[in-house]
């Protein structure tokens, strides 16, 4: 068992605690990984289980996993409407320019929601502008 193994074990003890999830809670996550023991987990698993249990732990952390989410969709689905493919590397860019923050994890809820609404109203304009000049070449077309 190497150091990140160890230290995740520890974390995964200290939020089990913080949760209140007591010896049937720990064995029925170990049981939905497929292990008996804690210590047959693989870090990668440690690392999902314990950010599940962080969320668990803090609501807050979790309002900001679902405001992240809607972040990322919304800027996805901006970069879709205006025909850029992207990758979470540049939306994340995009929302830390946006921003102000170096890194996206840094963004407070507060900015999050802002910048959300903002790509939000951004698509929405998009798909008008484009449904306006469909039109008006449709129209032209007819008319010539």
């Amino acid at each position: 068992m190497d150091k990140q193994q160890k230290q995740l074990l520890k974390k995964f003890y200290t939020l089990l605690g913080k949760t209140g999830i007591g010896h049937e809670g720990k064995e029925a996550i170990l049981e939905s990984y497929g292990v008996e023991s804690s210590r047959d987990l693989s870090a990668r698993d440690l690392l999902d289980i314990c950010d599940k249990l962080a969320m668990q732990a803090d609501p807050k952390l979790k309002e900001l996993d679902v405001w992240r989410k809607r972040v990322l969709a919304a800027l996805f689905k901006y970069c879709a409407s205006v025909g850029r493919t992207a990758d979470m590397d540049y939306v994340k860019s995009i929302a830390c320019r946006a921003t102000g923050h170096q890194s996206f994890n840094q963004i407070p809820v507060g900015r999050l929601i802002n910048i959300y609404n903002a790509f939000k109203n951004k698509i929405k304009d998009v798909k008008s502008v484009d449904w306006i000049t469909r039109n008006e070449l449709l129209r032209n077309i007819h008319l010539n």
